[in-house]
């Protein structure tokens, strides 16, 4: 697959977004979401504040990081019908990181949780997490959207039944005989968080369109230029960087989904690389002193190919333990 965009250039200081494993999401205190002003349009503006105020290096963070990578959503949004204003959704989920995981174990930058992530066809198993899949995820993020939108007929709702679950919300407005958004908010029906969510949403959509009155960066809509390269399995993540000539975190932000820093043994794999750095792959791959590392597995043998054999050796070892290593997709 290949996308042909206006080259994004990618500047040294912002590869350092790239580099966070961990995204730290503070909870809103209780106190100060029961306190949020009762009118929308005031807990609207109160975030707006919040995130040009206190929270503002953080906005910047999410949307220097978010920028190259938007106008992808948008398009797979556009062609599952929704609203584009809910890519800005991304931002408040997790700010664009492929490897934030909250405390309930939702993962990626639309955090699903693994039950949820599988019912729409990602793939998780020893090797790959397409949860942590910047296009993959994106796209069952849009269906999940959309079948909560058929389910409720109001974004608001659909929107709080993501962050809040859509048992729960069923269940709070079918408690309450609600069928108004606002009704259910304000009785104390759903989570002090989901409460928050809509507004914060709001928000920062409100942030995302008007960058420049709030001072902050650009989205440009102008996205990495990228291409999608299949190469054999078992090879180690950050050394196909090197290969490729392309900065290793970056490439693993692309390629979060194999989880373990190599692809999958047993079969060619797709790896996302920016369009300039194609060829330089393709014809590098083999000039690396590559050091192979076989095991045994359930008859099976695994084979795994990296500049530290100590590396792929602590892999190997993990995968001969797990027994859901040749998981097949559902």
């Amino acid at each position: 697959m290949i996308f042909f965009f206006s080259k994004a250039g990618l500047k040294a200081e912002n590869v350092s977004l790239f580099q966070e494993r961990i995204e730290e999401f503070e909870a809103l205190p209780e106190d100060l979401i029961k306190h949020l002003p009762q009118d929308i349009n005031q807990q609207i503006a109160y975030f707006v504040k919040l995130f040009t105020t206190e929270k503002r290096e953080v906005t910047i963070r999410w949307f220097k990081r978010c920028s190259p990578i938007l106008p992808y959503f948008k398009i797979i949004f556009k062609e599952e019908g929704l609203p584009e204003d809910l890519v800005y959704l991304a931002m408040i989920e997790s700010g664009c990181n492929p490897f934030a995981v909250s405390p309930a174990g939702a993962v990626g930058i639309w955090q699903f949780m693994e039950k949820t992530a599988q019912s729409y066809g990602l793939r998780i198993d020893f090797w790959i997490d397409e949860r942590r899949d910047f296009m993959a995820s994106t796209r069952a993020a849009a269906k999940y959207l959309k079948r909560l939108y058929q389910a409720f007929n109001d974004w608001r709702i659909a929107v709080a039944s993501y962050n809040a679950g859509e048992g729960r919300v069923l269940r709070g407005l079918k408690a309450k005989n609600f069928a108004d958004y606002w009704r259910a908010m304000m009785s104390g029906v759903l989570p002090l968080e989901t409460f928050a969510y809509v507004p914060q949403w709001l928000a920062i959509t409100i942030l995302a369109k008007n960058p420049q009155k709030y001072n902050l960066p650009s989205l440009d809509d102008t996205p990495f230029d990228l291409d999608e390269v299949e190469v054999p399995g078992g090879f180690e993540l950050k050394s196909l960087a090197a290969v490729a000539g392309m900065d290793p975190e970056l490439f693993s932000f692309l390629n979060a989904k194999y989880r373990r820093g190599f692809l999958p043994p047993e079969k060619n794999s797709k790896v996302w690389v920016l369009y300039e750095n194609k060829h330089a792959l393709l014809k590098n791959l083999y000039s690396l002193p590559w050091l192979k590392v076989t095991a045994d597995h359930n008859g099976e043998k695994i084979i795994l190919y990296a500049l530290n054999e100590e590396t792929a050796k602590k892999v190997m070892q993990e995968a001969t333990k797990n027994p859901s290593q040749h998981k097949k997709r559902k």
